[in-house]
């Protein structure tokens, strides 16, 4: 079983609402037989499942986890024999892992309170697997919780979502993750200028907001694309097939055209508003504020290009003839 590093309810930040269901339950002792955590990804939904599994199987606490018993150390390691882990196999959730975790969930728990079965991107169940999962939860053991994990609630069958607890896991606003990395340990050292745009660009995520902080791959890339995406929004002489060329060794189009949608997407409403704090890339705001040359018109016809591009980017057409009709387009 995989290891997740875990902290405690109270450390877990901008998801009260999950840390209360499951406080709830385990001060009723009246947990659900399943829960679905959903929301997008890195919200903190698996390394709250496994919070949650180390606080149901605790031995000393009643409404988390104390850290210390040896129940709490063998989750947090990846070696309780009561939590079992389930990842997709390739592009699905296969049948056969279901049936094995079935056979595991007929034997009461070994060493915990319950047995804890967590199913990661639970929404790419095949079906065979969707229908095996069903008839456990229809008629579940008392010693047995699920916890699904999902990022696209859209994708789950309504047969599975109607008989799990929903648990939500939203957006966490700017300032708290700002003060989250503030306190961090490792983090609180990092100017507080780089702490806020890492909120700021971290669309609710405290996971990414640590991985913008700390990866420096990451920033210089940025950096990379924002020179790209500043040539094509200004038309200038750049050639545009050493872009092409970049992003094709790269095989990051899409975290490109992702990036440039943001570039013009703040072009477009500063240009409206002149409000500096509606600007996603705050650390860009300077260069934001000097691009002028585009028209309202311009930029909203860019940006529905892109996302036709991004659109259509799943269909089996020759990227880089499809790269490069784009960039000429945005370029005309």
């Amino acid at each position: 079983m995989e290891r997740v590093d875990i902290m405690g309810f109270d450390n877990f930040v901008g998801q009260e609402k999950a840390v209360e269901i499951f406080k709830r339950g385990l001060s009723r002792k009246k947990l659900n037989h399943a829960y679905l955590l959903y929301g997008s990804e890195e919200r903190g939904k698996l390394t709250f499942a496994f919070l949650a599994a180390r606080a149901i199987n605790c031995l000393n606490s009643q409404e988390g986890a104390c850290g210390d018993c040896v129940s709490c150390q063998k989750i947090e390691k990846g070696l309780h024999p009561d939590v079992t882990i389930i990842s997709p196999q390739g592009n699905n959730i296969k049948i056969e892992q279901l049936r094995q975790a079935k056979a595991q969930a007929s034997y009461r728990p070994n060493e915990g309170e319950k047995k804890v079965i967590v199913i990661k991107e639970a929404h790419l169940m095949s079906l065979p697997a969707a229908n095996s999962l069903l008839k456990i939860l229809e008629e579940p053991p008392f010693y047995l919780v699920f916890i699904l994990i999902t990022s696209d609630l859209a994708l789950m069958p309504y047969t599975i979502v109607s008989r799990c607890q929903l648990v939500p896991f939203n957006q966490v606003p700017a300032n708290e993750i700002f003060q989250f990395l503030k306190e961090h340990e490792q983090l609180g050292s990092f100017p507080e200028e780089q702490l806020k745009t890492a909120a700021t660009l971290a669309d609710g995520s405290i996971g990414q907001a640590i991985k913008i902080v700390s990866s420096t791959e990451w920033q210089e890339r940025r950096k990379r694309y924002f020179q790209m995406s500043r040539d094509i929004v200004l038309n200038s002489d750049t050639d545009i097939f050493s872009c092409i060329e970049e992003l094709m060794e790269e095989e990051k189009i899409l975290d490109f055209f992702d990036f440039l949608e943001s570039i013009l997407r703040d072009c477009l409403v500063y240009q409206s508003t002149e409000e500096e704090s509606l600007i996603i890339n705050i650390d860009y705001l300077q260069e934001i504020k000097g691009i002028k040359n585009k028209s309202y018109r311009k930029l909203l016809k860019m940006i529905r290009e892109v996302e036709r591009f991004k659109k259509n980017s799943g269909l089996p057409l020759n990227k880089r003839l499809a790269l490069e009709a784009l960039l000429v387009k945005l370029k005309g």
